[in-house]
């Protein structure tokens, strides 16, 4: 059984192992309806049975409602993972979707991610001095959040960061 204090306890180490002071971080866990926390860090998918996915964004709460919790399947590997992992049940329901075109068959698996995924917490940390840096005209991504992220991942195992090589 996954416990919020547990994946807490994870993060907090994973802070200090990068040199982020946790008192310059915001905590919450969050579903699909209630994110609302925008700022640079990382994201626990995860529920009683796991964590499922861990990821890192700019601004959070864009990355988790406009790709992860729409299931956008092309603008989000974590989405592509979570197709993976809930392909038997897309295939189970093929009778529903046979005599659909492409749109339709997209939308339909679509709405599947989009219910498996508004079922799980979301853990989130945001913290100052993650956010990414801006060169001139390109924004460069913030190699502090990305080692905060490795560090999740080797801390927590997400069964979905596993598939195949990230």
């Amino acid at each position: 059984m996954v416990r919020v204090g547990d994946i807490e306890l994870v993060v907090r180490d994973c802070l200090g192992s990068i040199g982020v002071s946790a008192s310059n971080c915001e905590f919450g866990v969050y579903d699909c309806r209630s994110i609302n926390v925008h700022g640079a860090g990382a994201y626990i998918f995860f529920d009683d049975s796991g964590v499922y996915y861990v990821g890192e964004a700019d601004d959070v709460a864009r990355r988790l409602l406009q790709e992860h919790c729409r299931a956008n399947i092309g603008n989000s590997e974590g989405v592509v993972r979570f197709l993976m992992h809930y392909l038997d049940e897309v295939c189970a329901n093929s009778g529903e979707w046979i005599r659909l075109d492409a749109a339709g068959r997209e939308e339909f698996v679509k709405e599947i991610l989009r219910e498996e995924i508004s079922s799980l917490r979301i853990y989130v940390v945001t913290c100052k001095g993650l956010s990414d840096e801006k060169q001139g005209n390109r924004r460069v991504r913030n190699r502090v959040r990305k080692r905060l992220e490795d560090c999740l991942r080797g801390g927590l195992r997400p069964m979905l960061n596993s598939i195949g090589v990230s």
